[in-house]
């Protein structure tokens, strides 16, 4: 009995002894693997741990199963913490799951200019559960990664070209067909804006006091936030030089007299 104890426990040993040197392997493919990927050293280094900690983890089990511990009660008692540690840490396996959900399809990475919810930002590094953003104005805003998974993602650096869409409206008493082309003439001056696609000028709509223009010229993306700060500068200064009125709202108030007040004028004469 004692023989064949010992022979269980040298095999245990033998077993935890494979898994750390297993351990020490996959650590070693994951870091070779990662390496070729554009995540943040964080997310790199979680991603070694997790995997060691799985094949030690896993080496355990099968030691302790070794020993003569059944194993439906390793299974039962795995179970029992990795419910508890799911109860306690809702929060954070919510966020490592889209974070494990952005690795995968990637809807944006490390340095692109992102808005989230009512948040713009570059994206500064990709974190375990949390995504830092570093804003124009030099904050940092560090975001769950289930917030920005919930409130979706506008990715402005995607693509090589992105629309800049303005709305401007002008005095109906103003040549519509010059308006546009003042717009166009603009537009064509600017090197930022692309000729293709070609940049539009359009009538949106007639609004009550205003005829609504939209003008949508396409730039490269990283000239985006420059063209959309700049351009209703421009429309400002080529519309006042041309004479052209951008519209404000206005109110035409008409004053009824009616009988019964002129009846109370001619009784308050007598």
């Amino acid at each position: 009995l004692i023989l064949d104890f010992l022979l269980r426990l040298a095999s245990a040993i033998l077993v935890v002894m494979v898994g750390r040197l297993l351990g020490r392997l996959s650590r070693r493919w994951v870091r070779k693997v990662l390496a070729k990927t554009t995540l943040s050293n964080t997310l790199k280094e979680m991603a070694v741990k997790v995997t060691n900690v799985v094949v030690q983890g896993s080496m355990v089990i099968l030691a302790l199963a070794v020993l003569g511990v059944p194993i439906g009660t390793l299974i039962t008692a795995v179970g029992i913490v990795v419910v508890v540690l799911g109860i306690a840490l809702q929060a954070s396996i919510s966020n490592f799951a889209a974070t494990v959900i952005f690795m995968l399809f990637e809807p944006f990475k490390v340095g692109d200019m992102i808005e989230t919810g009512s948040v713009v930002g570059k994206v500064d590094e990709l974190q375990v559960f949390n995504t830092v953003l570093y804003q124009r104005d030099g904050k940092v805003v560090s975001l769950p990664n289930s917030r920005i998974q919930n409130d979706g993602v506008i990715n402005y650096s995607k693509t090589a070209a992105l629309r800049v869409d303005v709305e401007v409206g002008i005095s109906y008493e103003d040549d519509l067909d010059k308006a546009k082309q003042v717009a166009h003439d603009f537009l064509a001056a600017d090197p930022r804006v692309l000729k293709d696609p070609p940049p539009r000028v359009i009538v949106l709509g007639l609004g009550d006091s205003s005829v609504n223009l939209g003008i949508r010229p396409f730039v490269s993306s990283e000239d985006y936030w420059p063209m959309r700060w700049s351009l209703t500068e421009q429309i400002k200064r080529s519309f006042d030089d041309a004479g052209i009125t951008i519209a404000y709202p206005q109110r035409d108030v008409h004053v009824v007299e009616t009988k019964l007040d002129q009846s109370k004028t001619l009784d308050q004469s007598k």
